[in-house]
């Protein structure tokens, strides 16, 4: 799928639209139809304006990514800012909501810049620029209050119901993440659910290799420091807030966190 940032008149009023709705935490309409954005590349230009808006004038940089393999019918690429991303170490993550919807997901970090160059990134290269995973927990939300009557350019504008990320323990290898493994939800110190976790593009790394040339292809690039997320392992998982939440990955470790103030 080849995509190319689009920029548009109506771009900037989308994302200061969507940064508003962002901080205020209530989510509202449709994007107004003079800056809605009509194709992928044209929210893409949405995504960088937001991306520029932050950074200038909240100094919150992109901390991280969220990617998959796209599709024809949909592409997951979005920035994860540095305002959004936690460690669950620290202690209670701060919710608005009484209910969270979590995602279980790897997390890949980076410890070399993958910058943007003519010639396209091998595997073995983005491999040798990751210097680990943690555990990780994407935290979903979104900006419209009916996504189901947006449009696929409009989701992808507003980071694919990126709300933030968990980044939990660190995993003893990232070249030993797995496609699939079991997934063991405890709530309260009380086990709750367990599901056959299978990752959606059986190779974890996938949305990461496509991550590192696409970023390339737009002029752009993967930085040392952040984290990419590619996929997550069930879905979408319900948590209430205010309760100790422990997510156990297979073999590889725990996650436990909180969310509330």
């Amino acid at each position: 799928m080849q995509i190319r940032i689009e920029d548009y008149p109506g771009s900037i009023d989308a994302a200061r639209t969507l940064i508003a709705a962002r901080e205020s935490g209530v989510a509202g309409p449709r994007l107004p139809a003079e800056c809605r954005p009509q194709s992928m590349g044209q929210a893409f230009a949405v995504q960088q304006r937001t991306a520029q808006l932050l950074q200038e004038t909240r100094q919150d940089r992109i901390a991280a990514w969220k990617s998959a393999l796209p599709s024809p019918e949909k592409m997951v690429v979005a920035p994860i800012y540095a305002s959004g991303t936690v460690y669950a170490e620290a202690g209670p993550v701060a919710t608005r909501t009484q209910v969270v919807r979590i995602e279980p997901e790897i997390a890949f970090e980076l410890a070399q810049d993958l910058p943007a160059r003519d010639t396209p990134y091998t595997d073995a290269e983005i491999d040798a620029a990751v210097g680990g995973a943690r555990l990780a927990l994407e935290v979903l939300g979104c900006r419209y209050a009916s996504p189901e009557h947006a449009s696929l350019p409009e989701l992808l504008a507003d980071h694919m119901f990126n709300e933030g990320l968990v980044l939990g323990a660190r995993i003893a290898s990232a070249d030993a993440v797995p496609s699939s493994m079991t997934l063991t939800l405890s709530v309260g110190g009380r086990e709750v659910e367990q599901h056959p976790g299978f990752h959606p593009n059986d190779r974890p790394k996938a949305g990461l290799y496509w991550l590192a040339n696409f970023l390339r292809e737009q002029g752009l690039g993967l930085h040392a420091g952040q984290h990419v997320i590619t996929g997550s392992y069930a879905g979408f998982l319900d948590v209430p807030a205010h309760q100790d939440i422990e997510l156990v990955y297979g073999e590889l470790g725990v996650l436990r966190v909180r969310f509330g103030s």
